[in-house]
């Protein structure tokens, strides 16, 4: 036994390897958390709980507390600071403050009105019927004009400032009593203005003098990151065009450079506008549209590279299953299919036989080179010795890519150092350093790669006749890849010159922020005065954003008189009065037709409904005992637009009350009445609680802990410095009763909660799910417009003006729609539906497949713009316009097709896209047709053709993706989403 006691040694020095993975452990746990302390979210923190502290000193304080009178509610100073918090940049800040300016005028206006009104009907000894209109006018009306901004403005500051606005609103119109009195009271409007001015005075003390943000570097730092995230993702998306292979774009890098860029671009609207305050305050306005014109800059380039993603992926699906070899006309079963396409003629376009026939003939008996043998005897020879499909598009897509892959890399590598050095340059602090030599080498490196692209194409189209293109198949495969080479080929050439307008912006910028330019001016405040360059370059950027002609040049309509009309049809002089009377009359039923009036009106109902019981002498009492003011308020912050948001925050704000009451009762019973104790834990709970809104995302949370916590705990505090002989239901003894306080005010505002939810679903419900699909349909009409806009008969029309798909500004809105619909989307998840749960995957692949429509819009923009019309491309436009109406109608009849599918819940059984293939076919047959007959040497580059036929490939990929959209609503109409999504 001796002698094995030394072999249980080891086993007792386990410990010391347990205790250094526990210092370890910490050691890990610390290096985060000084981390963490240490970035601009973690200050943000420190900065909001040391404002909260601050504003809680305004009930510690006896000093500060004497001077906001004797009347209770002194935590209101605390809660402004939850509201108004400090953590966001200095512009923003002076926007909180206009904002909660005119939150008090407002508030003001309407408790001083109410009270003159009482005062009046008082007077006349008729004091119910001034209640009545104060409840009616001031309350109803008064608060729907709070609830109608917050949802028209649809900003965070401004719903604070609605909510402050409301909170100062409650207290005088139900609690004071002046307005039930019938008497004028000066002493709460006078401690609201005190309490407002205290909490906006600690708030924005805080976040500028602890460690201040500037808009304008964030901006900048925005703009930095997404031009960076931007060049890494053009980089990977030519080098995945150049080898064939889109596994790069699953890859962390691009992955992880969308996610910033998407985060990133986000916010640049946002920042612009608090940069815009920041350098009017300090007299440097001039440099302000230079801001404007970076910022218009990052909105045209994102969609640019959406577009030249999108141009790749229509290259990848062409190569795996080519689309120009299973045209009818021209692939290996012309003959098989002729049979097929006369018997869709005749049911579909009767009119349009004399073409097809003559492509028939001259299409499926001859080829374009002019043998005198039938194609299918062709056709039947060449079967012997085909290379395969895939193998032969694969052969001929290498052979452009070794001539335009040198090219390419090479302008890939000159753009990704110029926007390395432009992502150095934004990063410096108040001003722009930019190399003077970035332009003229980004010039360079843009000419050279255009250069190298004409003769790549050139010498292709020249050593085509050198090619076995002896059957249709083989010479539809070439000007396929030819198409798709040629569209990705003038995305990214597009790209590369947005990237020089960014330097030229820069240029000018770096002028404008150096030496005498620098000098403060505040010549904005001369309101009376309008500069002219400022006017000069806004009329000069919205003549090159608006390119579209008007009415009158796309179709001049004339106006022909019949002979003897005015004989017997005179218009009358009135006539243009009652046009204008009913125009207005058409505008005001549509303002109360808006889901934002509605949502106003029903929300005033509510609030009146409400308040009714403070302003009834026998219903006042319980009012006032079980808090009904705080009820009223977290009515007024529960409800919102849609059902989905309304259970979204009316959960979050009951748990978070839940919460606040259980903290409140263990701080109480901690420290008591110690001012030190209740501060400190005070300063604690608002560090977990702003960690929770600012971090996690859980803002409603975390301000309604600390709603309740400042209503019960510094209430009671409060409570503690008073007299014994006030509230006596809330003591017990001489001390607070923490628990009857607590109670009250849980039951308040969970009763307002419910009020509000009830008020939501139960009135005019307006749901997130019908939101959204009248959403999705306008965003397919518009569509559906912008195709029948059809740009290549404007370019026919006035060739010298561009003419395009899309505007910057219908890009602008669309994207504006499709944010929308995200939004939406993630308000209908927590829609609760008893028949279904909500089909969250099929309206995601919906938006997503919608998203990808728009960049290749905007992908044939850009070909568009890189293609200048000549004579013998507006011929062939000329030539096809017919099939081209035809076939753009087609596309936009489907996608209000789709539009009406989703709208009225209907399966899209009648939604046919064989026709729009039908017309496509017509189309591509038309130009072959015109090509066989005009002989004439092409240009370099073909574009008179390559234009078209991107424009064909395009529209395959668009009826594609609608062809996916028809599956997913048909999921929706039949509710297979909820068993199989």
């Amino acid at each position: 036994m001796i002698s094995s006691f030394p072999s249980q040694v080891p086993e007792h020095k386990v410990p010391p390897n347990a205790v250094a993975r526990i210092i370890e452990h910490l050691t890990d746990r610390w290096l985060q958390t000084r981390q963490f302390i240490t970035s601009e979210e973690g200050i943000g923190v420190l900065k909001c709980g040391l404002a909260y502290l601050l504003g809680s000193l305004a009930t510690f304080i006896p000093m500060i507390a004497a001077l906001l009178g004797p009347q209770e509610g002194k935590h209101i100073v605390a809660t402004i600071t939850v509201y108004f918090h400090p953590a966001r940049s200095k512009g923003s800040m002076y926007k909180a403050l206009i904002c909660a300016a005119l939150a008090f005028l407002y508030a003001a206006f309407i408790s001083l009105t109410s009270m003159y009104v009482t005062i009046y009907f008082h007077q006349r000894r008729m004091i119910e019927l001034g209640h009545a209109l104060v409840l009616i006018v001031f309350v109803g009306l008064g608060f729907g004009f709070l609830a109608w901004t917050k949802q028209k403005m649809s900003d965070p500051l401004v719903n604070v400032a609605c909510s402050l606005a409301s909170l100062a609103l409650i207290v005088v119109l139900t609690k004071e009593g002046a307005i039930q009195r019938g008497s004028v009271s000066l002493a709460k409007v006078s401690q609201v203005l005190k309490m407002l001015l205290m909490g906006i005075g600690a708030t924005m003390t805080v976040s500028f003098l602890v460690f201040p943000v500037s808009a304008q570097k964030k901006l900048r730092s925005n703009l930095a990151v997404a031009t960076r995230s931007m060049a890494i993702m053009q980089s990977t998306i030519t080098e995945g065009f150049l080898r064939r292979t889109q596994d790069d774009f699953q890859g962390f890098d691009y992955t992880g450079a969308s996610t910033r860029l998407k985060k990133a671009h986000g916010e640049l609207d946002k920042l612009l506008y608090e940069t815009k305050l920041e350098q009017y305050v300090a007299g440097w306005e001039r440099a302000h549209f230079h801001e404007e014109r970076l910022v218009q800059w990052a909105h045209g380039i994102v969609h640019t590279t959406g577009a030249l993603h999108s141009s790749a992926l229509l290259a990848f699906e062409t190569l795996k299953r080519p689309k120009f070899a299973d045209h009818p006309l021209d692939g290996p079963n012309a003959d098989a299919s002729t049979a097929t396409r006369n018997e869709q003629r005749s049911a579909i376009f009767a009119a349009d036989i004399p073409i097809l026939q003559a492509v028939d003939l001259g299409m499926l008996e001859t080829n374009a080179s002019g043998n005198d043998q039938p194609v299918s005897g062709q056709l039947v020879r060449a079967n012997d010795g085909l290379v395969p499909e895939s193998s032969l598009v694969t052969e001929l897509f290498d052979s452009f890519v070794d001539r335009l892959g040198p090219s390419m890399r090479s302008l890939t590598l000159t753009l990704m150092n110029i926007s390395a050095e432009i992502s150095l340059g934004l990063s410096l602090d108040n001003r722009v350093a930019m190399s003077p030599g970035s332009p003229a080498i980004l010039t360079q490196a843009i000419e050279e790669y255009r250069e190298a692209q004409k003769e790549a194409f050139g010498r292709l189209y020249r050593e085509k006749c050198d090619m076995s293109m002896n059957t249709f198949e083989k010479e539809a495969y070439f000007k396929e890849v030819a198409a798709i080479c040629a569209h990705f080929s003038y995305s990214l050439l597009k790209y590369g010159e947005q990237l020089g307008e960014l330097l030229t912006i820069l240029t000018a910028f770096q002028v404008a922020t150096a030496g005498y330019h620098r000098k403060k001016s505040w010549s904005w405040i001369k309101f009376w005065r309008r500069d002219p360059s400022r006017s000069q370059f806004l009329d000069r950027s919205n003549a090159r954003l608006d390119p579209r002609p008007s009415l009158t040049e796309i179709a001049p309509v004339y106006h022909t008189e019949l002979p003897g009309a005015s004989s017997f049809e005179r218009p009358s002089r009135l006539q243009p009065f009652r046009d204008t009377i009913s125009r207005h009359i058409w505008r005001t039923l549509n303002f109360f037709r808006k889901d934002e009036t509605i949502f106003a009106f029903k929300v005033g109902v509510g609030a009146a409904l409400f308040a009714l019981p403070s302003f009834l002498s026998f219903t006042r009492p319980m009012y006032l005992y079980w808090k009904g003011e705080w009820g009223l308020v977290s009515y007024m912050l529960v409800c919102s637009m849609t059902i989905g948001a309304s259970n979204t925050t009316g959960y979050a704000r009951f748990l978070g009350t839940c919460i606040g009451a259980l903290c409140s009762i263990l701080v109480w019973s901690i420290a008591g009445s110690n001012a030190f104790g209740l501060a400190f834990l005070g300063f604690v709970m608002a560090i977990c609680t702003f960690y929770i809104s600012l971090l996690k995302g859980q803002g409603p949370l975390g301000r309604f802990i600390m709603l309740t916590y400042n209503l019960s705990v510094l209430y009671s505090f409060s409570l503690s410095q008073s007299s014994a002989d006030e509230d006596p239901d809330e003591r017990s003894g001489n001390n607070p009763d923490i628990t009857k306080i607590t109670l009250h005010r849980v039951a308040a505002v969970l009763l307002g909660c419910i009020w509000g939810i009830i008020v939501t679903r139960g009135v005019w419900p307006i749901r997130a799910r019908k939101k959204l699909k009248s959403t999705l349909k306008l965003v397919w009409l518009r569509l559906g417009r912008i195709w029948e806009s059809d740009p290549l008969a404007r370019r026919i029309t006035n060739p010298g003006v561009a003419a395009l798909y899309m505007t910057p500004e219908d890009r602008r809105t669309m994207q504006s729609l499709l944010s929308d619909l995200e939004t939406l989307r993630v308000a209908a998840r927590y829609e609760i539906e008893l028949n279904a749960p909500f089909p969250d995957t099929a309206y995601g692949k919906i938006i997503q497949h919608t998203q990808s429509i728009v960049d290749d819009l905007h992908a044939l923009d850009l070909q568009l713009q890189g293609i200048p019309p000549s004579e013998q491309q507006l011929s062939l436009l000329r030539y096809t316009s017919r099939e081209r109406q035809n076939l753009a109608g087609q596309i936009s009849h489907l996608l209000g097709a789709i539009a009406s599918s989703i709208a009225y819940a209907c399966p899209p059984n009648h939604v046919d896209l064989s026709k729009a293939k039908y017309s496509r076919d017509r189309f591509l047959a038309t130009i072959f047709m015109y090509r066989s007959g005009n002989e004439t040497s092409s240009s370099a580059l073909e574009e008179t053709y390559s234009l078209l036929y991107g424009y064909v490939l395009v529209i395959d990929q668009i009826i594609g993706k609608m062809a996916e959209i028809l599956v997913n609503v048909s999921r929706l109409s039949t509710g297979l989403e909820g068993v199989v999504g």
